[in-house]
């Protein structure tokens, strides 16, 4: 009798399988994500200026402490929030451009624009963002200099006489991409925009030739 109580006891030991404990650093991080994934939601949702600090803390089911201990404040966590949204940019562009940069830069361009179809995209990177992180910003992130990479690759290659030529051009265009990308982001009709959009960008992109010849 007591050989089959032993017996039961460590079947039962060995019979239950407990789930790994998790790490403070793995609490830590779910914890973050977490933050990111209702801020990313809200922020998408009502934008900057309607969403606090605390709506977003009940959100993911955790009080205000985390949110300020990851983050530090509102501004700092809209800001990573938007590069979390921005980084959906690098993905559109084309990294091997091949021998035809200019397609490489016009499926870019598309795939750019099918981006303004999620409204929480438009509004954090395209509406919020300029404006709650400044346009500074943008000029000096990677999405910026990837696509300033699209865009030379399709200029022939330059003396040293033409570079404030060329810096031009390529200052003008991503301006007049980002501006398009905007409208596109405030229109009410956003399919007919993106086609606007296209096309416009494409065109003035095709009369560059002109000027740097």
């Amino acid at each position: 009798m007591q050989c089959y109580y032993i017996c039961l006891y460590r079947s039962n030991i060995v019979g239950k399988t407990e789930k790994p404990r998790r790490t403070q650093a793995e609490r830590r991080a779910q914890s973050r994500q977490a933050v990111l994934d209702s801020a990313c939601r809200l922020f998408g949702e009502k934008g900057y200026a309607d969403t606090s600090l605390e709506e977003i803390s009940a959100d993911c089911g955790l009080t205000i402490r985390p949110v300020y201990h990851y983050f530090g404040n509102k501004k700092s966590l809209f800001a990573a929030v938007n590069e979390h949204m921005s980084a959906r940019i690098l993905d559109t562009f084309v990294s091997d451009m091949g021998e035809d940069p200019e397609k490489a830069l016009r499926v870019s361009w598309r795939a750019f624009l099918d981006l303004c179809d999620d409204p929480g995209f438009r509004r954090v990177v395209l509406i919020d963002g300029p404006n709650i992180l400044g346009r500074q910003q943008w000029a000096q992130s990677t999405i910026y200099l990837r696509a300033s990479e699209l865009v030379g690759a399709t200029q022939p290659t330059r003396g040293a006489a033409k570079k404030f030529r060329f810096a031009l051009m390529n200052r003008v265009m991503m301006g007049a991409m980002a501006e398009a990308a905007l409208m596109v982001a405030e229109a009410d009709d956003i399919p007919m925009a993106k086609r606007e959009a296209e096309q416009l960008i494409m065109t003035m992109f095709a009369r560059l030739g002109d000027y740097s010849g």
